[in-house]
């Protein structure tokens, strides 16, 4: 298994930000989630989210080693994730949707809305395995960062130690190589 990571930097995010104040969300409750810390909250969208689903596939098509047509009804999760100083996210994946649930190939896109001002923005970890290698790196984001990447890749955020909101739109799609 071969797994990579795609970074898309200086992503408008306004788009993304218009389409999330006409959808409808609900408060997650994180006890078993990969999302940390006292001050961090995540939301999952629910209803339509075909728009916004489009936006993120406008970027996954420009990945050239991608030879699969996704459709806007491909989402299998849509979610944001919101947190200030002491958050985090530890390690985790995206093939298990909830416990008891099947494995599933696909893509996962993260997208930076927001980030603090501080040289500590909570730093994005992630394992990439290839030739049955694992390999281990970060990038510190920046606002319109954009990763995308199989949901079979390891990933998370060391502790945010500066104040701010570090604020995070999050996507899950299926994708049967």
């Amino acid at each position: 298994m071969n797994e990579w990571l795609v970074q898309f930097q200086n992503v408008d995010t306004k788009p993304f930000l218009d389409c999330l104040k006409l959808m409808e969300k609900n408060k997650v409750d994180i006890t078993d989630r990969s999302t940390k810390g006292e001050k961090s909250i995540q939301y999952n969208f629910i209803g339509d989210r075909t728009e916004l689903a489009s936006k993120f596939i406008s970027y996954i098509k420009k990945i050239n080693h991608i030879n699969h047509v996704l459709k806007v009804d491909d989402i299998t999760g849509a979610w944001m994730v919101e947190g200030d100083k002491g958050s985090y996210h530890r390690l985790h994946n995206h093939t298990l949707n909830s416990k008891g649930a099947e494995h599933s190939h696909g893509l996962s896109c993260v997208l930076y809305l927001d980030v603090p001002d501080d040289e500590d923005r909570g730093e994005f970890y992630f394992l990439i395995r290839k030739d049955n290698i694992t390999k281990k790196s970060t990038i510190q984001p920046n606002k319109g960062d954009l990763f995308v990447m199989p949901k079979s890749v390891f990933h998370g955020v060391y502790p945010q130690t500066s104040d701010g909101m570090r604020r995070t739109l999050n996507i899950d799609f299926k994708y049967e190589n």
